[in-house]
């Protein structure tokens, strides 16, 4: 059973955090000049020597996708009004921040880990358990980040693409940051099954999942419908993805705005 939850818990975890990052192409992509596009699309492919393998699970997960989680995700819209949902995201976003504080940390950044702390200390109590983000208004700005940036800065490389079972896209690196971000919740510690509430930690990661899908819907059916090869473009925007946000952790001490650009409510759900 403790297998069973730390494979769902991963997946709640990292379904969005690769295929919800399809809003952030164009942007990263922009921001990138033809030789450095170039060197990157050569790094790409050299970075998928598993291919045909990953091909055979990315397969298996858009199976799951179609019948399972897209239609719970358009449910769960059509369900219940926007400012429900918002509050649902909010509080993901603060269950988090435990996460977000220790790698700011081992970021060499204890400014952001004391904000983050500050965060989840105003938003926990007078943001009733994370549900409304007065932090946001006080001044407090997010800036959400894990282990798999951590080691980005540190300056260890992707590795090759992985496509999970379940998970979904992944890397060596990511894979690695996503089993030490679930020994950082503390929450995992909390629902266990010897503590008869396992059920809880399994419904609420279920629940984020079908958030996630659903902040993205329109996102990938444009991917769907535009892409030849949406196996190859889940790979590139991934890749795109790792480099966009290890961008934006460096600069952001450069210039303000670059803290409102990472706390703009589409990005920060996005890359959850």
């Amino acid at each position: 059973m403790k297998i069973l939850f730390l494979i769902v818990f991963l997946s709640g975890l990292s379904f969005l955090a690769v295929e919800a990052a399809v809003p952030q192409a164009n942007e990263s992509t922009a921001q990138t000049t033809p030789a450095e596009e170039e060197d990157f699309g050569e790094d790409e492919e050299l970075n998928d020597p598993l291919e045909p393998l990953n091909r055979t699970i990315y397969f298996f997960n858009s199976i799951l996708d179609a019948f399972i989680t897209k239609p719970l995700a358009i449910a769960y819209r059509l369900g219940l009004p926007e400012e429900i949902r918002n509050g649902i995201g909010n509080a993901f976003t603060n269950i988090g921040a435990p996460i977000t504080f220790v790698n700011h940390l081992l970021q060499g950044q204890p400014s952001r880990a004391g904000t983050t702390l500050a965060r989840f200390g105003i938003n926990t109590t007078l943001g009733i358990g994370g549900l409304f983000d007065p932090a946001r208004d006080m001044g407090f700005h997010t800036l959400e980040t894990n282990f798999n940036e951590t080691m980005g800065v540190w300056g260890v490389n992707t590795g090759p693409y992985l496509m999970l079972p379940i998970i979904g896209p992944s890397s060596f690196r990511g894979s690695f940051g996503l089993g030490a971000d679930y020994f950082t919740q503390p929450l995992n510690y909390a629902f266990r099954p010897e503590n008869h509430n396992l059920w809880i930690g399994l419904t609420m990661t279920g629940v984020e999942i079908v958030h996630q899908r659903n902040l993205v819907l329109e996102a990938i059916d444009d991917l769907e419908a535009t892409s030849l090869d949406m196996y190859a473009s889940l790979r590139s925007i991934y890749f795109q993805k790792q480099t966009y946000r290890l961008t934006k952790l460096k600069k952001v001490d450069e210039a303000k705005t670059n803290d409102e650009i990472l706390d703009s409510p589409t990005e920060r759900e996005i890359f959850g």
